[in-house]
């Protein structure tokens, strides 16, 4: 049986400074930069590793992290103003602002690409609820 010490979710971007500015910026994380990746510090001490891949990079074909917030209608007007759009899945029934009302449950949920394409979930009440009682 492996013995590990530590777990380190990780995933890459194209552009390390366009993913500084989004993680930062945009969404508020506490992010440092380390050996020219990056660190995002999410709520509640988990750490993500964000390295840089170049022309080789292909984004995740899948949601790399949620965040549970407040409010998903606040996030999808935050990030509007940012000139962020949502992303809408075939298989889910989106309202006219790109939400999936219920989702998990309840609550709602809603999800948007980095710079890099990679797929960041959002969500709230119920649903966020349900996946923090699955990580706890």
């Amino acid at each position: 049986m492996v013995t590990a010490q530590r777990g380190i979710a990780s995933f890459s971007v194209d552009d390390v400074d366009a993913a500084q500015r989004f993680y930062s910026d945009v969404l508020g994380l506490q992010v440092t930069e380390a050996r020219g990746s990056l660190v995002l510090h999410l709520p509640g001490g988990t750490s993500v590793f964000v390295y840089p891949k170049g022309e080789d990079h292909t984004p995740a074909s899948f949601t790399v992290f949620h965040l549970m917030v407040d409010d998903v209608d606040a996030v999808v007007d935050e990030l509007a103003a940012h000139g962020v759009e949502p992303i809408r899945y075939e298989g889910f029934e989106h309202d006219d602002s790109g939400v999936v009302r219920g989702f998990m449950e309840g609550g709602d949920g809603v999800w948007f690409a980095d710079p890099s394409g990679n797929v960041i979930g959002f969500a709230d009440g119920e649903g966020a609820r349900l996946f923090d009682e699955l990580v706890g």
